[in-house]
This record gives structure tokens, sequence and C-alpha cells, in this order.
């Protein structure tokens, strides 16, 4: 499945998974940088998730709350194969 298309902004209540129903390791899109990218979940709290994932600077860890990740099911070697999740 290819990177999401959809805006964070226009995303419905309903459709977004909470933040804590993630776990570390679990494969993520993450919205930065204005566009989805593939993350893995590094650790969660209630509101706010750390997730690593590659950008245009190289492998980078950010925090994300809940409408800027969703669920990813492709495999991505470059991301999926960071060691220290």
């Amino acid at each position: 499945m290819p990177a999401p298309r959809i805006n964070p902004a226009r995303r419905a209540s309903a459709e977004i998974a909470a933040t804590d129903s993630y776990q570390s390791g679990d494969r993520v899109w993450v919205y930065r940088e204005r566009k989805w990218q593939a993350g893995i979940i590094s650790d969660i709290s209630p509101d706010k998730a750390v997730v690593i994932c590659g950008g245009d600077s190289g492998v980078v860890e950010e925090t994300m709350t809940a409408p800027h990740l969703m669920v990813r099911d492709d495999v991505y070697l470059y991301i999926d194969t960071v060691t220290y999740v």
C-alpha cells in the first residue's frame, strides 16, 4: 500500500487510532515535512508517540500526535531494520 494521500487535518476523528493503541516496534506512516513517511514507533504515552522515521536529512526521531500517524503494512527496509527500537 503506498503512502496515504490525506492531509491529517482532514481526517475524521473516528478513523484516527489513539496514540496509546500503538506499541513499540509498530510500523506506521508519519506525516512530517508535508508528506507521509515510513516510520516505526519507538515509545508511546497516552497522547504522544516517539517515532523513528526517514526524512530528507536521514533517519530522525520525532514526537508525533495521533492525527499524524497511521498503521503501515508495507515493509521499508531502510527504516524497518533500525535496531535501536
